[in-house]
């Protein structure tokens, strides 16, 4: 008999067997069920930050628009609300009264990977008083359970759960054969163990494969992301790459002949070990070796600073006009306005602030380079982080959101300070030339270009596993 019409018989009679296997049907049945789910919560989750981003924009027009009529109608004789929101005041017009959110949309594949979206915020109100604090707390108001382990999504699913169900599907592949005795009759055909050991595998994994692909392209087109091409084919490389990382670690395992039960109880074994255990023992050395400095310092240093600061207004101004002359035009010296002073005070706190928030920036930073040190130890990690980038979901696109929208608020408070320190009114004029908050978001070849070191470090373990299946499963014979 051919080599190949072996290879055909093997497949055709793959879904036979596993349709007559009824706790592999059960678990086929049961991942389904979980995918839908998954697919589901993707979703909800992205229209709700849809949602929020078109209120925090709608917001930006609405305060735009009230602020011009109040503005108009003063100039025409009417007086203001109160003095104390007068938005002719320019630490009015340029606080939180007048202030402009900044938003990051959701990735395009936020559906398939929440990653990060659900820790970190994607909107910020910028104003005159936006400080380092205002980049440590979260836009959301969040389920602590959701925050401490995250949504189920289709990434979780395909992280955490697959690998499972991987197992249960290749973990006897060749050790059943040679308990029921038939491994020698098939190793007597003109084919190789290696061969059938694929042929086997293939068809499961094209079953496996084809599920979880066809849910996030499912996912895709409800979310509609279809605009990210290059996002969508990098997540799809890294489903497939982690997919056969395990399929290929069973063969392995099954190359060393022995029994089914010790098959699997080295497989569960290695997932507990690279799954579970290796990110969670590198999470917890970096927070160790790394500690971040408490926020309840940072709120007690924010409230010293600005008791100190209150006392020492006048000193501080004439210190803020020699740091910045270009700003000293318009400043009466002996008798500067209550807004100068404030500013004075306000801009001393951030300057504190920012000494405290940069120690927690350094220490997260070194977090984040000892994890990405030994990610390569765990493929749940890699594919993790590959799956969050490509969604537009990871750190990465997080903290570039986070510079421009620093960048901006200091845009913003350029174009206010001038006037709070020369004690300018503002007019309906000044309105279209205030900043206005534009993303320059990522290109998918920059993610690509991200994402291309973790992939490669994955299919460098894929070819680790195949090299040592391959080499143990040419050792098998039909009399082993």
């Amino acid at each position: 008999m051919a080599a190949h019409t072996v290879f055909r018989t093997v497949l055709r009679n793959e879904w036979r067997l596993l349709m007559a296997d009824r706790p592999l049907r059960i678990a086929l049945g049961l991942f389904a069920l979980l995918l839908a789910y998954a697919l589901a919560n993707g979703v909800v989750w992205m229209r709700f930050q849809e949602r929020t981003a078109e209120v925090a924009r709608a917001g930006n027009v609405e305060r735009a628009v009230a602020i011009e009529e109040e503005l108009t109608a003063i100039e025409n004789g009417a007086e203001p609300a109160s003095p104390f929101s007068d938005p002719r005041r320019p630490n009015v017009l340029g606080g939180a009264r007048g202030r402009h959110t900044a938003v990051l949309d959701p990735g395009p594949l936020t559906a398939l990977a929440v990653g990060q979206s659900d820790l970190l915020p994607y909107y910020y109100d910028v104003n005159i008083y936006t400080n380092e604090s205002s980049f440590h707390q979260n836009g959301e108001v969040e389920s602590p359970l959701n925050l401490m382990v995250g949504r189920f999504d289709l990434a979780f699913l395909v992280v955490y759960l697959l690998p499972l169900l991987v197992l249960a599907l290749s973990f006897n592949v060749l050790s059943e054969e040679h308990e029921q005795g038939t491994l020698a009759l098939t190793l007597s055909q003109p084919v190789s163990a290696r061969g059938v050991v694929a042929a086997r595998l293939a068809f499961r994994a094209l079953l496996v494969v084809g599920m979880v692909l066809a849910g996030a392209l499912a996912g895709t087109m409800l979310a509609g992301g279809f605009g990210a091409p290059g996002r969508i084919v990098l997540w799809c490389v890294a489903v497939v790459t982690y997919t056969l990382f395990w399929f290929v670690l069973a063969a392995w395992v099954n190359s060393l002949r022995r029994s089914s039960a010790w098959n699997a109880t080295v497989l569960v074994g290695a997932w507990l070990v690279l799954v579970v255990v290796l990110p969670a023992a590198i999470n917890i050395a970096a927070g160790l070796l790394h500690p971040l400095p408490s926020r309840v310092e940072m709120i007690t240093v924010q409230r010293e600073a600005s008791n100190e600061a209150v006392n020492r207004r006048s000193e501080l101004l004439a210190r803020y006009l020699e740091d910045h002359p270009e700003m000293a035009e318009g400043v009466v010296a002996d008798e500067p306005g209550l807004g100068a002073l404030a500013w004075a005070a306000t801009d001393a706190v951030n300057r504190r602030l920012e000494e405290v928030t940069g120690e927690h920036d350094a220490r997260r930073a070194e977090q984040i380079a000892l994890v990405r040190r030994y990610r390569f130890l765990s493929p749940a990690l890699l594919a993790q982080e590959v799956l969050t980038d490509a969604a537009g979901t990871g750190d990465a696109r997080f903290a570039a959101f986070q510079t421009q929208v620093r960048d901006f608020a200091e845009h913003w408070r350029q174009f206010f300070v001038p006037a709070i320190l020369a004690d300018e009114q503002m007019s309906a004029s000044i309105l279209p030339n205030t900043p206005r908050f534009r993303l320059a978001d990522e290109t998918s070849a920059d993610v690509t270009r991200r994402a291309g070191v973790p992939l490669a470090l994955l299919g460098g373990l894929l070819v680790f596993v195949s090299a040592g299946a391959a080499i143990g499963l040419g050792r098998v014979r039909g009399a082993d």
